[in-house]
């Protein structure tokens, strides 16, 4: 007969309920606030954005209810995913835990770095009405579009970048202060 190997059942993640919910939740709620803020000025900038290059949504035509629909779908992904790595890499393991308030902390400022880049860029396209990126990836170049597509692929490029920086200084954090111990 073959023995078969058995891991010990040690949890992952040995965290209070309550202390993961804050985070994983907290921190997708801080991304869906943000998407939300963001396509509502968005939907005004550029309707078309929303009504002809993406997909109908639950059959929603009020244009404010239609940019809150797609902040919700848009946030679900990165938001939780960033609150679930944030929780497991700020609180799993032996080393000095990051406490939750410090996590939700930085998010905001994660953000407002997100947001103000894609101004900038948004600026820039508007201002000198030609795409910053390469013209394939805009669905049309008129100016309301290319400022709203401008700003969209900068945001999803910052966030996506600066969320990383924000885990490695969570990793980086935990083993500085476990060292200082």
């Amino acid at each position: 007969m073959i023995s078969l190997l058995r891991l010990p059942t040690v949890p992952l993640l040995q965290e209070r309920r309550s202390i993961a919910y804050l985070i994983v939740f907290g921190i997708w709620a801080e991304v869906f606030l943000y998407c939300l803020l963001h396509d509502q000025y968005l939907i005004r900038l550029a309707p078309t954005h929303f009504t002809e290059y993406h997909a109908p949504l639950w059959g929603i035509e009020n244009l404010p209810l239609l940019a809150a629909g797609w902040a919700f779908r848009a946030s679900i992904g990165p938001g939780l995913v960033l609150g679930l790595a944030a929780l497991f890499l700020g609180r799993a393991g032996s080393r000095p835990k990051i406490s939750p308030g410090t996590m939700l902390k930085i998010v905001p400022c994660l953000i407002l770095l997100t947001e103000a880049c894609g101004l900038l860029t948004g600026w820039w396209a508007w201002k000198n009405e030609r795409p910053l990126y390469p013209e394939i990836i805009y669905p049309d170049l008129t100016r309301p579009i290319l400022t709203s597509q401008t700003i969209q692929l900068t945001c999803y490029a910052v966030g996506g970048i600066s969320s990383v920086i924000f885990l490695g200084w969570i990793v980086w954090r935990r083993r500085r202060t476990a060292h200082h111990s």
